[in-house]
């Protein structure tokens, strides 16, 4: 049986409601609540002081649409909680495009003819943090070509949106190509969709590791059950341009598989 307390039978809060009476709900921060709950410890806090910082805490997120920080307490560690460690303990790289929920079983080569225009493919940040590297595994090479991976936030529509950074990878030997320059500083928050993009810089006969189409996961947004669509094309660019600033997703794709692509943290 769940009994209500009275509100004449509440117990006065010592730290929260004083602390904190003088923000407004939109404007009040996470690292605001913590640090009021912080000093206290636990066998110290009297239950009216858990039940106000819950309160606050709750009505904040109602209020900012920052449901997120119920499961990332604010931004936590997110997929990185949860994925196990393979290979070493010296491992370092998340292979994203194989991740949850948007992971695929069978791993192919692809040729990179169908990516003259920036292709796009969601994915979740593992982790909260500034990319070091962003890479690619090439089994052809071409050379003097290269590719475009650029990372991009999403819209209010769950689609590729505004352009954080890219990297621009050469294809002109095989094997795991990682890239540490980037074309500005990409911040990645975990636990958050968003979108990387691949494209070439000219006609190429590279060919990298992909996800095949038959065991890949559709976007879900499709005109019939039997159509299916794997990523978000921006055909307004022109062949073989530099990532464009905002994405414009002109086109669902279902001809290109995911490809293959690494982050660095």
């Amino acid at each position: 049986m769940v009994s209500l307390v009275r509100s004449e039978d509440r117990k006065p809060s010592r730290r929260v409601f004083p602390l904190l009476q003088n923000l407004d709900l939109d404007t009040v921060t996470f690292a605001q609540i913590q640090s009021t709950g912080n000093p206290i410890s636990i066998e110290d806090m009297n239950e009216q002081e858990m039940l106000d910082l819950i309160i606050v805490n709750t009505a904040r997120l109602c209020v900012s649409g920052e449901w997120t920080g119920l499961l990332e307490a604010g931004g936590g560690a997110g997929l990185v909680e949860v994925l196990p460690l393979t290979g070493t303990t010296n491992a370092d790289q998340y292979d994203v495009s194989s991740t949850p929920p948007w992971n695929g079983a069978t791993i192919t080569n692809q040729d990179l003819a169908g990516v003259k225009k920036p292709h796009a493919f969601p994915f979740i940040a593992p982790e909260t943090g500034d990319l070091s590297a962003i890479g690619i595994q090439v089994t052809a090479a071409s050379a003097g070509d290269s590719l475009y991976v650029a990372i991009y936030s999403q819209d209010t529509n769950f689609l590729p949106s505004t352009l954080l950074g890219y990297a621009t990878i050469s294809v002109a030997v095989t094997g795991e190509i990682y890239q540490t320059s980037l074309s500005a500083t990409v911040s990645l928050t975990a636990g958050s969709q968003y979108f990387y993009s691949v494209s070439l810089d000219q006609a190429s006969n590279a060919d990298i590791r992909a996800l095949h189409l038959n065991d890949t996961p559709a976007l879900g947004i499709t005109t019939a059950l039997n159509t299916k669509a794997y990523s978000v094309e921006d055909t307004t660019r022109d062949n073989y341009a530099v990532p464009p600033s905002t994405f414009t997703p002109a086109t669902i794709n279902g001809d290109e598989p995911r490809y293959v692509i690494g982050l660095k943290f």
